[in-house]
């Protein structure tokens, strides 16, 4: 008897109903958010003042960040290497949910012309469960949120005359770390050391172009961290000299 009635219930709810398909067939599409629409539409001040938000909320114990899910594909002649990191989050209470897929450490790329990522995000509404949006973001929201990351610390934490910033490692990381600190806090200098000689260079020009004040390239992490008041640090290299 119970196996009958257990049968009858999930064949019920595997099953959906030509009411409950007919509704399914009326769902709306996800909008589609193409990467330059996002990057014109979002900027750091944006993601500083959400960032900050979503960290409060978690301290009160508001939200739900379930533990990230990671995929690793291994090198072989027809994938890889590279990683993927699901993560997702709710703040009780609100009308979405949203999900990011990132897709990195693809470095073969590099030798392609391409970057070494790429990641979506998925905005679900949380009445009914039906996605919204995709943002086709491709690590400019990923990036962006950790440079977020790195100006709220700056802003709560960094006395007002710590004004000489340390960049341990020069990639796209530290280029997002700079842009949002330099909104929260008045930097007079930076010291940066990186790996590459030359990508350290660039960075140094580019970002003093962009921001305005001096990027100097350091000849080892200790004279960097030395010169210093505050350290950002963005690598995965295991090495420091």
């Amino acid at each position: 008897m119970l196996a009958r009635s257990t049968a009858r219930i999930a064949r019920t709810i595997a099953t959906p109903s030509a009411v409950a398909r007919r509704g399914l067939a009326t769902v709306n599409p996800p909008k589609l958010f193409s990467y330059e629409e996002i990057k014109t539409g979002v900027k750091e001040k944006d993601a500083i003042s959400s960032v900050e938000a979503a960290f409060g909320m978690l301290a009160k114990g508001k939200v739900d960040v379930p533990i990230p899910m990671h995929i690793g594909i291994e090198e072989s002649p027809e994938a890889g290497p590279g990683d993927c990191h699901i993560k997702g989050g709710y703040i009780y209470g609100t009308k979405t949910w949203t999900v990011k897929l990132a897709n990195v450490s693809f470095y073969k790329n590099l030798d392609k012309g391409l970057p070494p990522g790429s990641g979506i995000f998925v905005v679900i509404d949380a009445t009914n469960g039906f996605p919204l949006a995709i943002f086709q973001e491709n690590r400019y929201l990923t990036d962006l949120r950790t440079g977020a990351a790195g100006a709220v610390s700056v802003k709560h934490f960094a006395a007002k005359d710590h004004t000489k910033v340390c960049f341990l490692g020069t990639g796209m990381i530290a280029g997002a770390m700079a842009r949002a600190s330099s909104e929260v806090h008045g930097w007079t200098e930076a010291n940066c050391f990186g790996l590459d000689e030359a990508q350290t260079q660039r960075f140094c020009d580019e970002m003093e172009a962009e921001l305005k004040f001096p990027f100097k390239v350091c000849k080892s992490a200790e004279e960097a961290v030395g010169s210093s008041d505050v350290i950002f640090t963005q690598t995965p290299a295991a090495q420091y000299t």
